[in-house]
């Protein structure tokens, strides 16, 4: 058997060279790791460096996507409404510009894009454009032009700036002009403050704005349909120092640079802080480029003494002092494998770590005040931050990993969608989500959220391992887009759809019945004497009596049907089942609910309602012509008496459109004295004396001849033209009044008929025809103005006023037609009536009908008795005459005397009647 000799080995082992070598290898091995460890420590410091400034440039990247989120925001503003006015605009953005922590915001404003050869970009300005002009004096040249009509602050900075023309500055119309075109948002490096702080440098994001939506708008109509741009100042120093706030506390220096086009680089920023003494080379330096808005900003940072001074040597110097006391005791190569080993996975862990980017994500996107998730999917874990939990209501300890716990808070409607999208990122079928749900709280209440992930990781097969994702919370964003779509379609005082959501609905419901071969029926209807309960009762009542009609009409229609308050007192009902029947029934509904009195705070009220319906397709082929026609149909049915309704018919449309063509005739007849007067002589029945003639008044039409008043009186009225044509009707006769009183008898009157809308616009002239009466220009007992029932039901303190004056200027009233409406005692009592004249309804049938006789004779002796005299009117024969006389009846006229006739031949009637008159 080999024996080995182990005598040689211990004394090598045992020798002071071997021990020198193995100190010495000791001393050496303490050395090296020492060293290693001081550059680990450098190495670390340098990562911790990199981080900073990527963090440093992301948080100017979320501030730019702040801002750029501020004029989304503004863009659907004006996207639901129709018009935002200036108040309006400053309660949405007040709550930007004054939150805090954001000094660089200067201004946020909107620019109007006006081009005066269009008049829809400038119809819904507050101010008129020709104020608006006149404002701005020679500043508006050409045809397009650009004010800044809204800007918040109102600080005396931004003053300075409104309603100047942006188009002004070159730099800044082809700026405006670009985004406009493009639908983009264009960040521009002047504005119009430079002038005013030429010190100070602004940026300014253009947003565009468009009357639509701008998916529905084609490239080329952009300009077209522009309606301005939304525009956010902010101070780019200032922006920048509050961005880079918390990484300059970290003891790093910033440089940044803007590189402009054709220009190099233009600086926007410099820290300014001690690392300016700083002569020697920082020992850590880096350059990161930004994207910001289609611009390139470079951002230089290098380290500072303060910086360098925070390298944890300890750790080094901890190893040399352990390992040359190791050394001494022999253990240092042991000692130097071990940290060596230590030192390795210390190392490998941290660029695991940092190629996770788990620290990146935490400093660079909880600063914008969203919840942090990181789903480590095999594992089925998420780690949330404390914001995310907080969000929700929890403490930092009271949420678990696990996805269940997250995914059953999901509201059931948002819950299918939202997994939906999910799945399709789990299984690589997406690389990233963005959605919005509601999520309920710890306390059981409901927020809306917007949840956005990335896949960070997937493994072979393509399905994801790892996902990073944001949660914010919407609530308030969501409240506001609710309280704007309330203000745009629903109406304040009822809670009825409005104008704007009724013809949606409607737009909406025609294009199905396109497609599907339907009918959609339309009952528009008007309130009858809700006019004068708002005149008598106070328009408070009035809109309490709204409110009512509102849930009457509310509780006549079912799941087949929309009503909706247009306006005043005009509702409108949809009703997506057309037939006749089911049509008749809601309409027959409808009357016999508004028919029943209204409950007001101190009172009762009773009104009626007037009916139109029109049928599409039947009656119209498209939604404008369908709301003519049912407004036709409905003026049908205020015209037989209201409280019904009426279909629409062809009749009707060619009646509107001859009331429109003799409406236009009309503005003609007057410049063209096509009016003429003639003239009904009103005989005394007891002396058979002629000192009274009716005026009534004529219309040569140029090609249709003599139209009689009937046709068009009503069309004057609501046109107002009754106005200019009363004027001339008293002029005219006045005129001729004084000739007859020359030729024919010095107390001879001459009647004049006026209508309500007379009344209406002579009780808001300064000056007019009883002016001239009471300045003696005309005599006091000449004219007698003769008006209708419906005047003195309408009546208020105008009319009473009126009334009044014309009794003190000597002008007597006769009240017409009466008896065929509802005029009572107390009327007759209350104004200074001087006669009464009988309808010739009841007149024709005086030789047949006793009730008539009995009512004529009630009349006169009511009017005697009330001291006013009696005009008969339609007298045709010998036997009316005679009856009327022996009633006591005091004036008549009619046919049996004369018809109306032109001036001359008046006067020949006249004077034939006074040698022989055939009322004997």
């Amino acid at each position: 058997m080999f024996l080995f000799d182990m005598a040689p080995l211990r004394q090598l082992l045992m020798s002071r060279w071997i021990a020198g070598v193995i100190f010495s290898g000791a001393v050496l091995t303490t050395l090296l790791l020492w060293i290693s460890e001081r550059h680990h420590a450098e190495a670390l410091q340098e990562i911790q460096f990199r981080q900073f400034v990527v963090g440093a440039a992301e948080d100017i990247q979320h501030r730019i996507e702040a801002y750029r989120q501020i004029l989304k925001g503004v863009e659907q503003l004006y996207t639901s409404s129709e018009h935002v006015s200036a108040d309006e605009f400053k309660l949405y953005v007040n709550d930007f510009i004054e939150r805090p922590g954001d000094a660089s915001l200067s201004a946020i404003g909107f620019i109007k894009y006006i081009n005066l050869q269009h008049p829809d970009t400038f119809k819904d300005l507050e101010m008129p454009i020709q104020k608006l002009l006149q404002e701005r004096g020679n500043s508006y040249k050409g045809a397009e032009f650009a004010p800044i009509i809204y800007v918040e602050p109102r600080n005396d900075t931004n003053r300075e700036v409104l309603l100047k023309n942006a188009f002004g500055h070159a730099a800044i119309r082809s700026d405006l002009l670009a985004a406009g075109d493009g639908g983009q948002v264009i960040m521009a490096t002047h504005s119009m403050i430079d002038d005013i702080l030429p010190l100070r440098k602004h940026y300014v994001l253009h947003a565009p704005l468009y009357r639509g939506k701008l998916a529905d708008i084609p490239a080329h109509d952009r300009r077209r349909l522009l309606n301005g741009w939304v525009f956010l100042r902010f101070d780019v120093a200032v922006f920048l120092s509050e961005a880079l706030h918390q990484t300059e506390l970290r003891h790093l220096h910033i440089d940044v640079f803007d590189h402009v086009k054709g220009n190099g680089q233009t600086p926007l920023y410099h820290s300014n802080d001690e690392s300016q003494l700083h002569t020697l080379k920082a020992i850590y330096g880096m350059s990161h480029v930004l994207s910001i808005n289609g611009q390139e900003w470079s951002l230089r940072a290098r380290s500072t003494p303060a910086f360098e001074a925070t390298i944890d040597y300890g750790q080094a110097n901890r190893i040399g002092i352990l390992g040359i006391f190791l050394s001494m005791l022999l253990g240092g190569i042991a000692y130097f494998a071990v940290m060596r080993s230590q030192t390795q996975q210390a190392l490998e862990k941290f660029n695991q770590e940092f190629n996770t980017s788990e620290q990146r994500w935490m400093l660079a996107l909880e600063s914008t005040g969203d919840g942090l998730w990181d789903w480590y999917v095999p594992e089925s874990r998420i780690v949330y931050s404390d914001r995310w939990k907080s969000m929700l209501g929890f403490q930092p300890h009271e949420f678990d990993h696990q996805p269940a716990s997250w995914h059953k808070r999901i509201h059931e409607d948002d819950y299918p969608a939202a997994m939906a999208m999910l799945q399709q990122v789990l299984d690589g079928e997406r690389d990233h989500y963005a959605m919005e749900y509601r999520m309920a709280c710890k306390d059981g209440s409901w927020k809306w959220v917007y949840d956005r992930g990335m896949v960070f990781r997937r493994d072979d097969e393509g399905k994801s391992l790892r996902l990073l994702g944001t949660l914010a919370d919407i609530s308030k964003i969501k409240q506001s887009e609710e309280a704007i779509w309330q203000y745009a379609n629903v109406d304040t005082l009822t809670g009825l759809p409005n104008r704007r959501m009724f013809f949606d609905r409607l737009d909406q419901q025609l294009r199905l019945v396109k497609n599907n071969n339907h009918k959609v029926a339309i009952i528009f209807l008007d309130l009858d004497r809700f006019k004068e309960v708002n005149d008598s009762q106070g328009h408070d009542q009035g809109d309490l009596l709204l409110k009512h009609a509102g849930q009457r009409l509310t509780q006549c229609i079912d799941e087949n049907g929309l009503v909706a308050r247009l306006g005043g007192d005009e509702f409108v009902l949809m009703l997506t089942e057309a037939h006749a029947a089911y049509v008749e029934d809601i309409a027959q509904k409808v009357i016999d609910s508004l028919s029943m009195p209204f409950k007001l705070e101190h009172t009762h009220a009773y009104v009626a309602a007037s009916l139109g319906i029109a049928i599409f397709p039947d009656d119209a082929s498209n939604k404008d012509d369908l709301m003519k026609r049912v407004d036709q149909a409905m003026y049908a049915s205020k015209q037989k008496g209201g409280n019904c309704f009426t279909y629409f018919t062809p009749r009707m449309q060619e009646h509107a459109e001859n009331r429109m063509l003799l409406s236009h005739d009309l503005h003609m007849a007057i410049k063209g004295q096509q009016f003429f007067l003639e003239y009904q002589p009103v005989v005394n029945l007891q002396s058979n004396a002629v000192l009274k003639a009716e005026a009534l008044i004529r219309w040569q039409h140029p090609v249709k001849g003599v139209i009689p008043p009937m046709e068009f009186i009503g069309i004057a009225e609501d046109t107002l033209l009754i106005v200019p044509i009363g004027e001339w009707v008293f002029k005219t006769a006045i005129e001729q009044c004084r000739a007859w009183r020359e030729s024919l008898h010095a107390d001879f009157q001459v009647a004049i008929n006026k209508s309500p809308v007379q009344f209406a616009a002579e009780y808001k002239k300064q000056q007019d025809w009883l002016k001239d009466i009471s300045n003696g220009m005309t005599e006091r007992n000449m004219v007698v103005v003769e008006i209708t029932e419906r005047l003195l039901m309408d009546a208020n303190s105008q009319v009473s006023e009126r009334l009044a004056l014309y009794q003190q200027a000597g002008v007597q009233v006769a009240l017409d037609d009466f008896g065929t409406g509802y005029s009572s005692l107390s009327y007759l009592k209350k104004f200074p009536i001087d006669y009464v004249k009988i309808d010739r309804s009841f007149v024709r049938e005086l030789e047949t009908s006793s009730e008539d006789a009995a009512l004529c004779r009630a009349i006169i002796m009511m009017a005697h008795s009330l001291g006013m005299q009696v005009i008969a009117e339609g007298i045709e024969s010998q036997c009316q005459l005679e009856i009327l006389r022996d009633m006591g009846c005091d004036h008549g006229q009619g046919f049996y005397f004369s018809r109306p006739l032109r001036p001359d031949d008046f006067v020949a009637w006249v004077q034939q009647w006074q040698q022989h008159p055939v009322a004997q």
